[in-house]
């Protein structure tokens, strides 16, 4: 079966190949993002049974988070050197939560202080991390900015 493998500081990813390839044609034609074109063009290329993504390429990142809600693939934590499934994998929000819907008001000083209380413009970001069985952080990804 043809792997698709990205590597990080803390951890190795790997995912079947075809379903890289689904993802990324999802967000190349339905949500236009040039990134997973030039991505997809690059896989489809390369030939053989595993295919690295390169380390550089910050927009895989956000594939990684999405492969992982989905269950899918399989890593290696450096730190324990230890195999695991996505499933195993613990998730959790980073920031403000993982998406502007889920913000924690009680983090931002209370509803009402943020209603009458002096207007302060501050930028809020949250994002989502992935550890492993362990505790040991996998990958850690800012995912908004408001």
């Amino acid at each position: 079966m043809d792997t698709t493998i990205f590597e990080t500081d803390n951890a190795i990813f790997s995912f079947a190949l075809p379903d890289v390839l689904n993802l990324l044609s999802s967000y190349s034609s339905e949500h236009q993002v040039e990134e997973a074109t030039d991505l997809l063009k690059i896989l489809k290329s390369t030939p053989g049974d595993l295919r690295e993504v390169p380390r550089e390429n910050g927009f895989f990142g956000y594939v990684v988070l999405d492969l992982l809600d989905k269950g899918k693939g399989s890593i290696f934590c450096k730190t324990c050197q230890k195999n695991y499934p996505a499933q195993l994998l613990q998730s959790t929000s980073i920031g403000f939560g993982r998406n502007p819907f889920t913000v924690n008001l009680k983090e931002k000083r209370g509803i009402i202080k943020r209603l009458f209380g002096k207007r302060i413009k501050m930028g809020m970001m949250g994002g989502e991390r992935y550890l492993c069985p362990k505790n040991h952080e996998l990958i850690s990804m800012i995912t908004w900015i408001s």
